[in-house]
Parts: structure tokens; C-alpha cells; sequence
């Protein structure tokens, strides 16, 4: 009788360290998060951009956006977002694309770090993807200029994933009048 408890024992044992094991192991869902980022894609100039979605407050439709007289010329102004005045930067204008006309489908979207806070205007913000970190590709030789230096890099199928760290760090977009 001791001797069946004893192999109970020792398959209880085996069954607990089966468990252990596969639980100690990285699922394959947290292996796709690891290797992947979470973007917001949006439309400006008839291009195609990305932000990771980690420095995103909110998207807001555009809406009475107030000039600002004396500031660089890709500060289009200020909005109320509930309260808060938030800057508004047009990327067009920062990269040196084509402008165009806000349309109603144009958004904010409000970028936010601890130390910075500003929109970026979007002639149309498209949805949120996943993006293998493997598809992103360095920067197309045709992406020149200042454009550039915010990139983390393009996807195969032609996505700018901008460095949202950068632009929030940028010492561009501090205006000290």
C-alpha cells in the first residue's frame, strides 16, 4: 500500500513541475507583444504616418483652432480641450510638404509626456494596427530633410513610423517668446 502512494507522489510531482515549466515559459502572445508596436495611422500630405500609440492622450476632432501671432510658422495655433490649452503643430508645414486645406475629417492628435504636451494635426486619422517591429524598415532615401531625423523607419508597405519620443523631446517645439 505504501508503495502505490509513493508512485501517486512522484506522478503528482512529475504532473506539478509539467506545470511549472510550461507556466515559467513566454506565451507566444507575449512574444508577438515584444516584437511588435501598437500605432495610430494617420494621413497628412497623401502620405501615410504612424505614432506608437504609448505617447497618445486622445484624438480630437479639429475644431476652432485659434491663431497664435509670433510663432514659427508650424505652430498653427491653439485649441480648449476641455479646459486645457493645447498647441498645434502641422507636421505639413514642419517636414516642408505640401499644405493643404482642414477638411472635416482633419483631427488632433494630442501627444503627451511628462516634461511636453502638443497636438499634431491629421488630414485623417486612419485607425489603429499592430506593426511587426521586423517590418520596420530604415528610413527610404526619398524621406529627406527634416523628415528624417523624427523617423524610426518605414514599413513594406509604405507606412513613415515616426519617433514619437523624438518629437516630444524636440527642443524645436518649446516657443519662449
Amino acid at each position: 500500500m505504501n508503495t502505490k502512494i509513493f508512485k501517486n507522489d512522484l506522478n503528482t510531482e512529475n504532473i506539478l513541475k509539467c506545470r511549472a515549466r510550461k507556466l515559467a515559459e513566454e506565451t507566444s502572445a507575449e512574444i508577438n507583444h515584444v516584437n511588435t508596436i501598437t500605432v495610430v495611422e494617420f494621413q497628412i500630405a497623401h502620405e501615410i504616418y504612424a505614432i506608437e500609440l504609448k505617447r497618445i492622450r486622445v484624438i480630437h476632432p479639429l475644431k476652432a483652432l485659434t491663431f497664435i501671432p509670433g510663432t514659427p510658422d508650424f505652430i498653427r495655433g491653439v485649441i480648449n480641450l476641455r479646459g486645457e490649452i493645447i498647441s498645434v503643430v502641422d507636421l505639413k508645414v514642419f517636414f516642408d510638404l505640401p499644405d493643404q486645406d482642414f477638411t472635416n475629417l482633419s483631427q488632433v492628435i494630442i501627444l503627451s509626456s511628462d516634461e511636453m504636451e502638443f497636438g499634431i494635426l491629421a488630414d485623417e486619422v486612419l485607425g489603429v494596427a499592430e506593426l511587426s517591429k521586423k517590418d520596420i524598415r530604415p528610413s527610404l532615401p526619398t524621406l529627406t530633410g527634416i523628415r528624417a531625423d523624427y523617423l524610426m523607419g518605414v514599413t513594406g508597405n509604405s507606412i513613415v513610423v515616426l519617433d514619437v519620443e523624438k518629437l516630444l523631446t524636440d527642443k524645436k517645439m518649446v516657443i519662449n517668446l
